[in-house]
Formats: C-alpha cells, sequence, structure tokens
C-alpha cells in the first residue's frame, strides 16, 4: 500500500472531534481532523511538517502550530478527555461493562530536545538508565472486546520543577492517579455501580490510593513487591513462599495467551499484609519445581486465585495501547516545545486510539470489508483505517477524472518538483488486502 495524499475528510471522524470539543471553529474542527487523520497515515515519521506535507491541499507547517500552540480552544485538555470518556459511554458498544478493569501504569516517551517543557531526565525500567523525555501516567479501560485511554498526566521530577522555579506544582505519581481516579468516579458515577477493578503494577500498591478505591467500595488487583512484610509473622511474601510453602501446596492453572496455553502454578492464601490489611495473596510459579515468580495482590477476597490472576493479565492491555499509540500514530514523535501544544498533540493520539476503537465497535469497518473481517488488534485497525483512506484518495481522482480533469494534469500535479506532495507519495510491499484477511480464510 502507499502513503498518499490526505484527503482531510471522514464525517464520522469529524462528529466524533465535534462532540469531543463543540467549541471548535470550522477552521479548527478541519485541523484537527487534518491532525488525527495525519496521525493514522503510514507516514514513517509523523512530525507536523510531515503531516502537513502529505495534505492534498498542502499547509504550512505553521498553521498546525499555531493551532496546537496558541489557538483558543474553548476548553483545556483534561475537560476534551472527560467529553471522550462522556462519549463513549453514549452507545451500548462502546460503553463500560461490569467484567472490565481500570488500568493504571506509566510510560516514557524519550526525547533530544532539551528545551522542551514538560521533559526532564527519569528512570527508564526497561534501561535501567537516566533517560531524557517526558513520563506519562495514564489511566486506561479493558474488557474483552474494547481497550482505550481515559485520561493522562505528565510527571515531572521535583527537582527539574525547583530547578525551573515551579516546586510548588510537584505531584507524585501516585497522587496523579488518585486525582485521576476521582475524575473517573466524579465523571462517570456508573462506576461505582458496575463493581469493576482497578488493576496495576506493584509501583501504584500504595496505603493512599488502595484507601481512596476502598472509599468508594472498589476492588483491586496489584503485583506485590516480594519484600512486601506479612504482619505478625516477622517475614515478608518471598520469604513465607521459601519458608512456609511447599511446592505440593502449588495448584496448575491453565490459562490462553491467544492461540496458546499457559500452565501457571498458584497457592492462595489471605494475609495482613503490612500498610493494605487483610488482602487475598497468589503465589504464582511459572514452572513446578521452581521458586515463586512473582505475586498478586487483591482486597476482593472471594475471588479465587485463578480469578485474580485472569484479572491480572488484562492489565496487559494499557501496555498494548502505549506501544500501538508509539509505533503507529506518532505518541513519541513530537517535536513541540511549549507545554500547552504538547498536551493537546497527546491529546490529539489518545482521541485518534480511541476513534479506531470507536470505529471498529460501532460496525464502521464491518460495513466497509465485511463482518467477517478479523480487527482483533489496534494495528490492524489502523492498517484497516488506512485502506479506507487510500479508497478515498482513488474516489477523489475519479471524480475529478469525471469532471473533466485530464489524467496527465494530475500525474503532474504530483510530479512536479514544487509539489509539497511530491516527496511524500512512496510505496511498501505489503498488502492491505492480505492484511485485512480473516484468519479462517
Amino acid at each position: 500500500m502507499q502513503s498518499i495524499p490526505i484527503l482531510g475528510q471522514d464525517g464520522v471522524l469529524r462528529n466524533f472531534l465535534s462532540e469531543i470539543n463543540p467549541a471548535f471553529s470550522a477552521s479548527q474542527l478541519k485541523n484537527a481532523l487534518r491532525l488525527c487523520q495525519g496521525l493514522c497515515s503510514s507516514l514513517p515519521h509523523k512530525s507536523l511538517s510531515s503531516m502537513a506535507d502529505s495534505l492534498l491541499a498542502p499547509l504550512d507547517q505553521s498553521s498546525l502550530n499555531r493551532f496546537l500552540n496558541e489557538s483558543d480552544w474553548g476548553c483545556e485538555v483534561r475537560q476534551l478527555d472527560i467529553n471522550r470518556l462522556h462519549l463513549m459511554q453514549k452507545n451500548r458498544q462502546t460503553a463500560f461493562k461490569k467484567k472490565g478493569v481500570f488500568c493504571l501504569d506509566d510510560t516514557l516517551l524519550t526525547k533530544t530536545g532539551k528545551g522542551m517543557e514538560l521533559t526532564c531526565n527519569h528512570f527508564d525500567h526497561c534501561s535501567f538508565s537516566m533517560k531524557h523525555g517526558l513520563s506519562l501516567v495514564s489511566l486506561h479501560y479493558r474488557d474483552d472486546t474494547k481497550n482505550y485511554n481515559l485520561f493522562k498526566e505528565v510527571y515531572l521530577r521535583k527537582s527539574c520543577l525547583e530547578a525551573r522555579g515551579r516546586a510548588h506544582e510537584f505531584k507524585t505519581k501516585l497522587e496523579l492517579a488518585q486525582d485521576m481516579l476521582t475524575t473517573l468516579i466524579e465523571t462517570e458515577p456508573s462506576v461505582l455501580d458496575l463493581k469493576s477493578h482497578f488493576v496495576f503494577d506493584s509501583w501504584f500498591l500504595s496505603r493512599n490510593l488502595t484507601s481512596l478505591l476502598e472509599s468508594f467500595n472498589l476492588k483491586y488487583v496489584s503485583r506485590a513487591k516480594s519484600n512486601r512484610v506479612i504482619k505478625g509473622l516477622n517475614m515478608n511474601l518471598a520469604e513465607y513462599a521459601n519458608l512456609i510453602l511447599k511446592d505440593c501446596d502449588f495448584v496448575p492453572h491453565e490459562f490462553t495467551e491467544g492461540n496458546k496455553r499457559l500452565i501457571l502454578y498458584c497457592y492462595t492464601a489471605i494475609l495482613p499484609i503490612s500498610n493494605l490489611g487483610d488482602v487475598k495473596v497468589v503465589f504464582v510459579k511459572l514452572e513446578k519445581g521452581k521458586n515463586v515468580s512473582f505475586f498478586l495482590v487483591s482486597n476482593h477476597l472471594r475471588l479465587t486465585g485463578k480469578e485474580i490472576v485472569e484479572l491480572y493479565k488484562l492489565r496487559w492491555g494499557i501496555e498494548i495501547d502505549y506501544k500501538f499509540s508509539k509505533q503507529e500514530i506518532g505518541l513519541s514523535e513530537w517535536h513541540l516545545r511549549k507545554k500547552q501544544g504538547i498536551l493537546r498533540y497527546l491529546t490529539l493520539c489518545f482521541i485518534t486510539s480511541t476513534f479506531l476503537e470507536y470505529y471498529r465497535l460501532m460496525g464502521c469497518f464491518g460495513r466497509h470489508f465485511g463482518k467477517d473481517t478479523l480487527l482483533n488488534t489496534k494495528g490492524k485497525e489502523v492498517r484497516a483505517y488506512r485502506h479506507l483512506m487510500f479508497e478515498r484518495f482513488i474516489i477523489w481522482v475519479y471524480e475529478q477524472c469525471s469532471r473533466g480533469r485530464k489524467i496527465q494534469d494530475l500525474l503532474r500535479q504530483f510530479r512536479e518538483k514544487n509539489s509539497r506532495n511530491h516527496e511524500v507519495i512512496q510505496f511498501t510491499c505489503q498488502s492491505t488486502q492480505l492484511l485485512l484477511m480473516s484468519e479462517s480464510a
């Protein structure tokens, strides 16, 4: 499939954006539409200049820069996230379900530019080193059919804020997480009726966060560090596993990972953990006879060990969304310097990701490609949407010819050296048609 000029026309996306921000003027809505389609495109690098040049009616990059950095959008980015949440709850296909989970996590968007606001040095848990970039904390929703972002916050280290004279703005990642949880509950009180679980890793397992959830009678599942102390036993979880438990105590459970079957060995007990109280603890081994690989805890004491593991597995949805957003829609490819422009760009990235879920769940892809088309990953969603963008361009060419424009004139438009589209017409070796085929085909 080729990376073709972007028409910037999609009625469904236009309506989606206008509902998220009704304050957009006609020109602002057009720019938001252009950027979201640029983020969906197959451009190898989604900078503002490349997206501006890729439009069928090319713009100067400064227009998109002003839209992100200076234009008055009529509301803050947090309100846009809230409006997006409300929009997704309007339809049964996209709304929260009882068996869904809310996932908390953070990710690092590495950057080289030192003059960018909202960036500083952060510890990277993948490379175990300090890297310069933007640390993003976010809250996502995940169930068996959908996976999309709800809220996001940028974390800045205290030393960085102090150096910039803004020490009073400092909030820990846990405090940012608490703010997002509170906003979710205040914005969508139906969350309390769903009795959904909140899932996070050991970084977010703190008394302040669990107390907030328990104050709303909400349940959580979290990974726990091995040094978590068991009250009254004078030992931590790792010591309990090594000194108290025997290999015969662990029960095998079968889990599915895509088309694969996985056997995990679990031991479950209710234990009094320091700062958490009585919680259900699941000791998990990847292989029988080996040491415990990880520990899970939950304040939902009626859950079985297998149910706790199944719920924690859903947390991987936020990692998938991060990976997809970075690789496919340019979450980490911005070169903006100002705080407002960066936050707006990140917001448009998550709006684009959510829109692709909305488009699939509302049956729009099915109407184009047939109900049997398998779009079970976010990568397939974006490739399907790129194919629709390609078809729109073909239709545009047909309409131009139908109106009497000669094909030689159209070819000249894209061949001339002074055409800004000249550099962006690229060809790849992949066939969209093959990528959209269902596995049963």
